[in-house]
This record gives structure tokens, C-alpha cells and sequence, in this order.
């Protein structure tokens, strides 16, 4: 992968763990599960770590400061959109779940799509740690669901 591709899928790589982050926090407020809602914030602060450790290997200067690029989601990613305040209204816990299943998924494949093209073993090393983490968001969310809405799904 060429330098600037590197650069471009890492910084794309920031947002997204940024944008989950955000979700993430704001998703609890349609919850009522405790247990839920601390696996959500438990999933904020993970996020939040996955985004640092691609802001460390990212190769070039032209970054903000990491404490900038926490404080906004880019407004055209998935997580971003599901931030939306009128359609954060509208979320059940149900809704919460499924979206945060749906997009742990998105992001273990793109994670483990960008792995198989970087030739620098150490980025190689972090993509994958963090699709691996990001695997165990997605069963983690997996078995609140489940432990939720096992009945009702019979």
C-alpha cells in the first residue's frame, strides 16, 4: 500500500473508532439496562483507546491534536449518522443494539481488509489487535441481545 494510502486508511481509521466512540455514549441515553448501558460506556472508552493507537502509528504530521479529533464525529460515517439527535430520539435499546452489532461488523471487516494491504509489520500488528477487539465489541454487544430479547425472538 502507497504512503498516502496508508496515511488516508489510518486517518479514516481515526474517525471511525471516533465516531463509534461518540455513538456509543450517546446511545445509552435510549437505554435502561444497566448492563447494557456499561458494556456501552465500556465500548466508548475502548473506542476511544482504538483511535489513540492508530493517531500513534500514523506516519505524517498533519493531524490535530489527538484531543481535537475527539471532540466531533465526521458528519457523513455510519456512526455519525446514527448520532443524529432526531434519530437518537427515536431509538429503542432494541434499535441501540442491532445498530452497534451491525457496525462492529463494518468495522471488523474494513480493519481486517486494511491489514491484508499494509506491508508494515508493526500497523499490521495494531489493525489487527484492534479487529480483534473490535470482534469482541461485537460479542459482547451480541450477548446483551441476546440475554435481553432471547425470548421474544422465539
Amino acid at each position: 500500500m502507497p504512503q498516502t494510502e496508508l496515511n488516508a486508511a489510518i486517518r479514516k481509521m481515526i474517525q471511525v473508532e471516533v465516531d463509534a466512540m461518540h455513538y456509543y455514549r450517546q446511545a445509552t441515553e435510549a437505554m435502561q439496562d444497566e448492563g447494557a448501558i456499561f458494556h456501552f460506556n465500556l465500548l466508548a472508552e475502548e473506542e476511544r483507546e482504538h483511535a489513540r493507537s492508530f493517531y500513534q502509528i500514523y506516519p505524517g504530521k498533519d493531524l490535530p491534536a489527538f484531543d481535537e479529533i475527539l471532540e466531533t464525529p465526521s458528519a457523513d460515517s455510519p456512526a455519525a449518522q446514527a448520532i443524529d439527535t432526531g434519530l437518537m430520539a427515536r431509538l429503542d435499546e432494541r434499535q441501540a443494539l442491532q445498530l452497534a452489532m451491525k457496525l462492529e461488523k463494518e468495522v471488523e471487516g474494513s480493519l481486517r481488509r486494511m491489514a491484508n494491504e499494509i506491508k508494515s509489520p508493526e500497523a499490521r500488528a495494531v489493525i489487527e489487535k484492534n479487529a480483534e477487539s473490535t470482534l469482541g465489541h461485537y460479542e459482547m454487544i451480541a450477548a446483551d441481545y441476546e440475554r435481553l430479547y432471547a425470548d421474544d425472538e422465539g
